[in-house]
């Protein structure tokens, strides 16, 4: 039951219990009544007998009824007047939740909506409404679906219909227009609530960490080096131009290749890579590398990549050709 049908229920108990209260004034009234004419039967001697022993007869019938009825609408109303006080006490909790909640969405650093499957967000965080510069209204009247890039909207369509399944999303991208025409990159983690009929989100603004990874993807294939990063099993994760050039296979075709099969058996840095990883220290060495049948030196260096923590989450290596 939401929140407009609870405040329903209450104004119907409301009613039911006034028409109770009317129920016996008009039993009362009834009783008064019936006194009076008790009362003129015995001063009035035109009311025949028959006609008095009738009312009085019929009178306490209709009174008997009438009691019965009220005391079963008192245990009816007794019962209705405890669900009224259930639902208020709800009501009121639903109330204070939603104060909180608004009040949530409005301090939140993070990006937090909540999408209904109409197609529209039934809220939004001050700080999406700060980050995409439209006004709330704007945000929650039109279709998020118009706010994405057009070639992130297939991939957001496929991640709802995941969400519909009960799946959850973590890390899940895409790119929305901004008021000035701009658009920010946001990583999404999401879930879907069935009963409730929405979708819960919350984002960051990867914006500025996209931008510069573009931007060292383009210095590090600008380098005249060879680089690789790969994890702690030889899968590539990374490189740049120039090495996918001297393999001779695109970059996008490289990434979860095992680099030890790219390279020549009697590579040296075959088998480095665990030292360094065992050692946390970088290791440099000369080494011959073949490409398109010319045989040609290079300073290599294999280094680890670590975290905050100091773990060690991947091995990059660095070659520079110095025949």
């Amino acid at each position: 039951m939401n929140l407009g049908e609870e405040k329903k229920t209450i104004e119907y108990f409301s009613f039911w219990k006034l028409q109770n209260k009317i129920t016996l004034f008009s039993l009362i009234a009834i009783l008064v009544l019936s006194g009076l004419f008790v009362i003129a039967s015995i001063m009035l001697p035109a009311i025949s007998t028959s006609q008095f022993i009738a009312f009085i007869v019929l009178i306490p019938t209709i009174a008997c009824f009438g009691i019965a009825t009220c005391h079963s609408s008192n245990l009816e109303s007794a019962k209705a007047q405890r669900e009224y006080k259930k639902l208020q006490e709800r009501l009121k909790d639903i109330e204070h939740s939603q104060i909180t909640l608004d009040r949530f969405f409005s301090i939140s650093s993070d990006l937090m909506a909540v999408a209904g499957q109409d197609g529209l967000l039934k809220k939004a965080s001050k700080s999406l409404v700060n980050t995409l510069g439209y006004s709330e209204e704007t945000i929650l009247t039109t279709p998020f679906f118009k706010f994405i890039h057009p070639d992130d909207r297939e991939a957001t369509r496929k991640n709802i219909e995941a969400l519909n399944m009960g799946l959850r999303t973590v890390g899940f991208e895409n790119r929305y227009r901004t008021a000035d025409g701009s658009y920010r990159t946001l990583s999404w983690s999401a879930a879907a609530d069935r009963e409730l009929g929405v979708r819960f989100a919350s984002a960051r603004d990867v914006t500025d960490e996209r931008n510069f990874q573009i931007r060292m993807q383009q210095i590090l294939d600008a380098a005249p080096f060879l680089l690789v990063v790969t994890d702690g099993d030889g899968i590539i994760s990374s490189c740049n131009a120039a090495y996918s050039r001297f393999v001779g296979v695109s970059r996008e075709s490289l990434i979860g290749l095992d680099a030890r099969k790219l390279v020549a058996a009697d590579s040296k840095s075959i088998g480095l890579e665990q030292k360094v990883y065992m050692s946390k220290q970088p290791m440099t060495f000369e080494e011959v590398l073949t490409h398109h049948g010319l045989a040609m030196r290079y300073l290599s260096t294999v280094f680890p990549i670590v975290d905050q923590a100091g773990r060690i989450v991947s091995i990059g290596k660095v070659s520079l050709n110095i025949t």
